[in-house]
């Protein structure tokens, strides 16, 4: 009998079907978007410097995050943190792996600290 590993992939969100599977977590975090505006509200958060990341556990979104760089790529903000309770893991367990791997990125990209402004 095989016995199936869940699988945590940290993930920065690029492309249009990640940001509408991400929707209901981007809802969250902006109130005023709807999926017909999401993609819109997207490139333009992007534009001004937002970065967006998942955490997955198989293919499901768990967690994301909204990022911005700030004060000359030196300290990174993270503007909303919406979890999805998962019968593997608990919240405390997903924001925290979500955070870790954040902040094991944005070190590697040479910033020196992370703020976390919402958790929801």
């Amino acid at each position: 009998m095989t016995m199936k590993v869940p699988v945590e992939n940290f993930v920065e969100l690029y492309v249009s079907h990640q940001f509408l599977q991400s929707f209901p977590f981007l809802n969250h975090i902006y109130k005023d978007i709807t999926l017909e505006t999401c993609l819109d509200f997207i490139s333009t958060k992007q534009k001004q410097g937002y970065q967006f990341f998942a955490l997955y556990h198989d293919t499901q979104i768990v967690a994301l995050a909204s990022v911005n760089w700030c004060r000359k790529k030196k300290n990174v903000y993270v503007q909303g943190l919406v979890t999805e309770p998962c019968s593997v893991f608990s919240n405390q367990y997903i924001k925290k792996a979500l955070l870790d791997s954040l902040y094991e990125w944005i070190t590697n990209k040479g910033a020196e600290s992370l703020q976390v402004e919402c958790l929801v």
